[in-house]
C-alpha cells in the first residue's frame, strides 16, 4: 500500500486538532493562565458553563478595552463538537441568540459566537434582511458562499483547521461550460475580497476577476453568473439601485432548474423567486445573462460542478457532510507562531477562534463601547500570544462581536444591543472526547 507523507483532503482536517491535543502539553495550563493575567490583568470570574467548557471573564479596568471573555473548549473532557450555523436561512441575518437559544434545539447548544465579515450595508442602506459572507460559507459540505482570500475556519468532525480557501464554481449545458462567479449573492456586487494587486486606480480582487474603487468596500465585475440553492431560504434577490457596483442593478436573466437538473424557466428580469426544493436558480447579468440566454433552454439540463482547493497545502477538500466553514480576514496565528506584521490598524471590538497549546478550542471575545474602543492588531496578537495559541483567525468583529452562554447574551456589543449576523461558530454535544492513555508500563 502507498503511503503518504502528510494527511490528505479531509482526513487531514479531521486529524489536525486531534493530533494537537494528543501531544505533550506544553506550557502547562498555568502558565498559559498566568502569561493571560499579564496582559489582561486578574480575571474577576472563572465559570464552568458545561463538563469542558469554561469561560474565563477579564474586566477592562484602565486598559483600551471593555472586557475580554475566554472561552477554552476542551475535547477530553467531553463530547464536544464545534460547528458554524446559519439559522433558518443563509440569506437573512439573524442574532447569535436568537439561533443559539432557539428551545427547539435538543440539545441546547452550550455556546456560540459570531461569526463571518458580511456586506452589512445591506441592512443598513437599502434595508434588506440579508448578509452576504465576505467569503467562503460551508453548512454539512454545502457551499453557500464563494471563497475571497481571507483566513478560514473550517471544521470537521467537531475539530477547527485553519487555511485559505478557493472556490472554482462552474455550469454547463450542451457541451458548453462557463464560470460561476458567486453564491447565494447579489450579482455585480461582491462584499470586500481581498486585495492581491492594483490596476491603475483600482484594487483587483483575490480571484483575478473582480475590482473596486480603493474609496469603497465594495468589488464589482459587471459579467456574471451568481448560484441560489435552497438553503438561501428566502425569495432570490432583485437588483439593486445606487449600489456601488452599477452593475448590481442590472435587470439581468433568472433561470430556474429543478431537482433533476431541468430548466423549467429562463426569464428577463430577476428577484422574487423562490427556489424549488433540491433545485437551484441562477441569475447572469452582462456576458453571464447572454450565456444563460443562450444555453440554458427550457427543457435543457444544466450541470453544476464545485471545488474547494486548500491553499495552505494545495489540495481539494470533498465537500463532506462532516464539513464547516466560517470566513474571517486574518490568521494571526499558524503553526505556535504569529503570523501579522502590520502597524496594528485601529482599535476595535474583536471576536477570534483558535487552538491552544493543548488542544482546546478558544473562543476569544474583546468588548469595546464609548471610553474604549477595544484592541488593535498588535494587542490582539499579543494576547493571543499570552493565552498559547497555536492557530487563531480574527472573524467578524466591532457592533457584530458576541458570546452566547446557553442561550443567553453574556458580553456586551459595543453598539448597545446585539446586531444580527451572517453566521456563527458554536460549541455543541457529540462526537467523541479524546483519551490521553500512558503507554504499557507507564503511569
Amino acid at each position: 500500500m502507498r503511503t503518504s507523507s502528510r494527511p490528505h483532503g479531509l482526513r487531514r482536517l479531521a486529524l489536525a486538532g486531534a493530533t494537537a491535543a494528543a501531544l505533550t502539553v506544553t506550557p502547562p495550563s498555568g502558565r498559559a493562565h498566568a502569561d493571560a493575567a499579564g496582559v489582561l490583568g486578574q480575571p474577576s470570574a472563572v465559570t464552568t458553563v458545561a463538563p469542558g467548557v469554561t469561560r474565563t471573564t477579564y474586566p477592562g479596568g484602565k486598559h483600551t478595552w471593555a472586557a475580554v471573555n475566554v472561552l477554552r473548549v476542551d475535547p477530553d473532557i467531553a463530547p464536544l463538537t464545534l460547528r458554524s450555523s446559519v439559522g433558518a436561512a443563509s440569506g437573512a441575518v439573524k442574532k447569535v441568540s436568537q439561533v443559539l437559544g432557539d428551545p427547539s434545539l435538543v440539545p441546547r447548544p452550550a455556546a456560540g459566537v459570531n461569526g463571518s465579515f458580511f456586506d452589512d450595508d445591506l441592512m443598513n442602506k437599502y434595508r434588506l434582511p440579508e448578509g452576504d459572507p465576505e467569503g467562503v460559507s460551508v453548512q454539512q459540505g454545502v457551499l453557500l458562499s464563494e471563497a475571497s482570500g481571507g483566513g478560514v475556519l473550517l471544521m470537521q468532525h467537531g475539530r477547527p483547521y485553519i487555511t485559505t480557501l478557493k472556490t472554482d464554481i462552474a455550469v454547463s449545458a450542451g457541451g458548453a461550460s462557463t464560470e460561476v462567479h458567486g453564491i447565494n449573492r447579489h450579482p455585480g456586487r461582491i462584499p470586500w475580497e481581498r486585495p492581491v494587486s492594483s490596476k491603475g486606480n483600482l484594487l483587483v480582487g483575490f480571484q483575478g476577476d473582480l475590482e473596486a474603487k480603493p474609496d469603497t468596500q465594495v468589488f464589482a465585475n459587471d459579467d456574471e453568473i451568481v448560484l441560489f440553492t435552497p438553503e438561501y431560504g428566502i425569495p432570490t434577490p432583485g437588483p439593486l439601485e445606487g449600489s456601488e457596483a452599477d452593475s448590481a442593478d442590472d435587470p439581468g436573466v433568472e433561470v430556474v432548474v429543478d431537482r433533476g437538473g431541468t430548466v423549467r424557466s429562463l426569464g428577463r428580469g430577476r428577484g422574487g423567486t423562490d427556489i424549488p426544493p433540491g433545485g437551484k436558480v441562477l441569475q447572469g447579468i452582462g456576458a453571464g445573462a447572454d450565456w444563460l440566454t443562450a444555453h440554458a433552454r427550457v427543457g435543457s439540463s444544466l450541470t453544476v460542478t464545485e471545488k474547494v482547493t486548500d491553499l495552505r497545502f494545495g489540495d481539494e477538500i470533498p465537500l463532506s457532510r462532516s464539513l464547516y466553514a466560517v470566513s474571517g480576514r486574518l490568521i494571526m496565528r499558524q503553526d505556535g507562531k504569529s503570523t501579522y506584521s502590520g502597524s496594528g490598524g485601529d482599535r476595535h471590538a474583536r471576536t477570534v477562534v483558535g487552538v491552544d497549546g493543548e488542544g482546546k478550542v478558544l473562543l476569544v471575545t474583546v468588548d469595546a463601547d464609548d471610553d474604549r474602543p477595544g484592541m488593535d492588531y498588535n494587542q490582539l496578537g499579543n494576547l493571543l500570544a499570552a493565552l498559547d495559541a497555536t492557530d487563531a483567525l480574527n472573524i467578524d468583529g466591532g457592533g457584530s462581536t458576541t458570546l452566547v452562554v446557553d442561550g443567553a447574551l453574556v458580553n456586551k456589543p459595543s453598539d448597545g444591543f446585539e446586531r444580527p449576523v451572517s453566521d456563527m461558530v458554536q460549541v455543541t454535544w457529540g462526537g467523541y472526547g479524546v483519551q490521553h492513555r500512558a503507554p504499557s508500563g507507564q503511569g
